[in-house]
């Protein structure tokens, strides 16, 4: 089952949970503001005195609120999923509340997707990988092992773009190579690295782990939303 409320977020939705159904559904439209506007601390301070609550826990519960829109979002739960997980990390929760907050979810996700589609265009993607080993010449003059240095190369793109699709120095067949090597200038980056033998082994057991984590189930319900 996904995990998408956490202990304290489970914490801060119980407040909303305890006012009345209107005041949830309130929120829910203040979740909309937040994620298009961010947060209207004048709208939250009068929920606050009309709720006889502080402005510290009136954000928290509507913070709470968007994150579990994200977090359903980005994991595409189904109905089931969620009645499951609200129902074991809200204990208290009415069949009522239940509703209003799957309506809420699932009436904002193409929103919440193009938000999260528009926040991740800067981000880089790996296209390719140079590297090298550098060492000393043995010398009796060193007091210990010299360590062999290995130093990398990282070619990146702001665009992701399929290995079996396009290659990093592909030749277009168009002769529109001038365009091209633009739109490359603008896209693409290098980023230097070093490091030795020692870094390098943890630094692949870390990928390795990754990519065995990449495969199960959970992972793959967080990422199957981004990438469509």
């Amino acid at each position: 089952m996904a995990r998408i409320i956490r202990p304290e977020q489970a914490t801060q939705l119980r407040f909303l949970l305890e006012q009345p159904e209107e005041v949830l559904i309130e929120f829910c439209k203040l979740a909309i503001e937040y994620i298009n506007s961010g947060i209207n601390e004048k709208k939250c301070t009068v929920a606050a005195k009309k709720l006889s609550s502080t402005y510290d826990t009136v954000r928290g519960a509507l913070e709470a609120l968007v994150a579990l829109l994200i977090d359903s979002t980005k994991m595409a739960v189904s109905e089931r999923e969620f009645y499951a997980v609200l129902q074991t990390s809200l204990e208290n929760i009415h069949e009522k509340q239940c509703e209003i907050l799957w309506q809420f979810i699932t009436s904002k996700r193409n929103l919440v997707d193009n938000v999260l589609r528009a926040s991740c265009q800067d981000e880089l993607y790996f296209r390719d990988l140079e590297w090298r080993i550098e060492g000393r010449i043995a010398s009796r003059s060193l007091r210990s092992q010299a360590t062999p240095v290995i130093k990398m190369k990282f070619h990146l793109d702001t665009e992701c773009v399929s290995e079996y699709r396009e290659k990093l120095h592909s030749v277009p067949v168009d002769g529109s190579e001038g365009a091209n090597a633009k739109m490359q200038d603008h896209t693409l980056r290098e980023v230097l690295a070093e490091t030795d033998p020692t870094m390098l082994q943890h630094m692949i057991q870390v990928l390795e782990q990754a990519l065995l984590e990449a495969r199960t189930r959970r992972v793959r319900n967080y990422a199957k939303p981004v990438q469509s």
